[in-house]
Order: structure tokens, then C-alpha cells, then sequence
């Protein structure tokens, strides 16, 4: 049981936690290069792109919006986001593992 529950953590959902800290990243990029004007907001491409992004990010985010608003024009929840995915994928899930070990 443990080796299993340890090759599916390794082979899955490290794989998968670190892969949306990659599209967190892209999307906080992205909403920069939107609000200074280095991409054109009206480009049919980098909307598509960033609409995907949004699409993929803002579910999870919204419960967060809930408990902590935006000050001004800084999202604070995806910032918390990030947070608590490192947290599981470096900390809670390795312990979790270890329990039934």
C-alpha cells in the first residue's frame, strides 16, 4: 500500500501540483503583460490563451477571493493559492504518505 500510495504521488500528483504552479505563474505573468500594454488585450490569441489560463485558476481562487479581497488592483488569493499548494506538495502529502507507511 505504501509503495503504491508513494508512486502515485511521485509519478502524479507532485507532477500535476507542480504543473498548476506553472499555469499560476503564466497567469500572473500574462495579467502583468496585459495591465502594462506589452500584449494587446484586444489580440484574439493572447486572449484565448488567457482566457484558458483564467479558466483553469479561477475556480480555485474564488473561495479564497471570499476570505481575502482584492487591495486595489493586487489579487491577494492567488498568492495564497500558490502558498497552499506548495504546502500540500512539499509538506502535507509526503506526511500523509508516511502515516500509512
Amino acid at each position: 500500500m505504501f509503495d503504491l500510495l508513494l508512486a502515485l504521488y511521485n509519478y502524479f500528483l507532485s507532477p500535476l501540483l507542480t504543473l498548476l504552479i506553472f499555469v499560476l505563474l503564466a497567469y500572473v505573468i500574462m495579467g502583468w503583460l496585459f495591465t502594462f500594454g506589452v500584449i494587446n488585450p484586444h489580440n484574439p490569441t493572447a486572449r484565448q490563451i488567457f482566457n484558458v489560463l483564467h479558466s483553469i485558476v479561477d475556480p480555485m481562487a474564488r473561495p479564497i477571493r471570499r476570505f481575502v479581497p482584492p487591495l486595489g488592483q493586487l489579487d491577494l488569493s492567488i498568492l495564497i493559492l500558490f502558498l497552499i499548494i506548495q504546502f500540500v506538495n512539499g509538506w502535507l502529502l509526503p506526511r500523509v504518505i508516511m502515516v500509512f507507511a
